[in-house]
């Protein structure tokens, strides 16, 4: 049976969204640089984790800046989807 890793998922969600491969590749990118990051981190407190958290959220805002305007639109239509099954 075939796997889907969590990463992939996020993926397949962000594709589905209409999001360019451009786009996914970028948040992919600083996904990655934030998981390596805390990772790196010998004994990381809750502090940590809410600082590594923010950063991620504002990088990924300041890249997504950079995108096309459609790109802007899918993933502002996305981060909504998210916060409405988040809140249920």
């Amino acid at each position: 049976m075939w796997h889907i890793f969590p990463g992939d998922e996020y993926r397949a969600e962000l594709v589905a969204a209409g999001l360019s491969t451009q786009a996914i590749d970028g948040i992919s990118k600083i996904g990655e640089t934030a998981y390596i990051s805390f990772g790196k981190r010998e004994s990381p407190s809750f502090q940590d984790a809410i600082h590594d958290v923010t950063k991620l959220f504002l990088d990924v805002e300041k890249f997504m800046k950079t995108q096309s305007e459609q790109n802007q639109k899918s993933y502002a239509a996305y981060v909504e989807k998210k916060k409405k099954e988040l809140e249920n």
